[in-house]
């Protein structure tokens, strides 16, 4: 399920068509395609859930704090900007929180 994530990458060809460089980022959801060939089992579900959770959470906490700065500068010039960064956070710590539970998961393995 989660490698259909993946899917969000073929966005990024809207740069090409519109010549907005913002949507080159989204190329990097096709790392996600990766895994369709991963072995599903309870264990990564809640590892999924773990990091999905954290990610949200990070997410609520820093629109709330863009929000605030857009409001107190009152200025529009970096609003898309504030925003995109905090998406590019919370998608960033989604997957290195779900990268370190999977290196744990294959250290354990690997001592067993």
């Amino acid at each position: 399920m989660i490698s259909l994530m993946g899917l969000i990458g073929f966005l990024g060809f809207l740069g090409f068509y519109s010549g907005n460089y913002g949507f080159f980022g989204f190329f990097s959801f096709f790392v996600f395609f990766t895994y369709a060939l991963k072995k599903y089992d309870e264990l990564f579900d809640a590892y999924v859930k773990k990091s999905a959770t954290l990610a949200f959470f990070t997410s609520v906490v820093l629109f709330c704090a863009a929000l605030c700065a857009v409001v107190i500068l009152s200025t529009s010039e970096f609003t898309t900007g504030i925003f995109m960064l905090v998406l590019g956070i919370s998608l960033i710590i989604f997957i290195l929180r779900l990268t370190i539970y999977e290196m744990a998961e294959n250290i354990r393995a690997r001592e067993e």
